[in-house]
């Protein structure tokens, strides 16, 4: 090998120095590649370890669930029934209501109605008592003035 200046060296000398450092990268990531696979697996171990009760306490946990979600339909079931229920003897209570309504209701407005009429009569005859009796008194009034006034002349002619 024959160098004909410096430059050439040089590139001969970089290259070198390049295929070089490249191999050491080489070794260094492989060898860091190595340790990463290696904790990669261990991670996976550990998790491979704690995910088999995780696994079992979640299916433990979702058939309890299901049990009492059977449970609370079976409850659901009963208050329909019980709503059902309570519905109908609304409707007895509002057929009964509407019948004594009717049976009871009209006689009662007609006794009503001839309480206030005899209320009103009574009230009426004693508002025209009270107004005789206030005729009477002023015309006996009128009637009292009427003979002191008679009596009045009567003294002025004999005197």
């Amino acid at each position: 090998m024959e160098f004909n200046d410096g430059w050439d060296l040089f590139a001969a000398l970089a290259g070198i120095g390049i295929l070089i450092l490249s191999v050491v990268l080489s070794f260094v990531l492989i060898s860091l590649r190595n340790k990463i696979v290696v904790k990669a697996g261990a991670t996976l171990d550990k998790v491979d370890r704690e995910i088999g009760p995780l696994l079992h306490n979640v299916n433990t946990t979702v058939t309890s669930v299901n049990a009492n979600l059977t449970q609370v339909e079976g409850e659901l079931e009963k208050v329909g029934t019980i709503t059902g229920n309570a519905a109908h003897i609304s409707s007895n209570v509002a057929n009964i209501t509407s019948l004594v309504t009717a049976a009871v209701g009209s006689p009662l407005v007609k006794v009503a109605s001839l309480g206030f009429g005899l209320r009103s009569a009574v009230k009426k005859r004693s508002q025209e008592v009270d107004e005789e009796q206030v005729r009477r008194m002023v015309e006996a009034s009128k009637q009292t003035k009427r003979e002191r006034k008679a009596a009045r002349k009567a003294r002025k002619r004999n005197k």
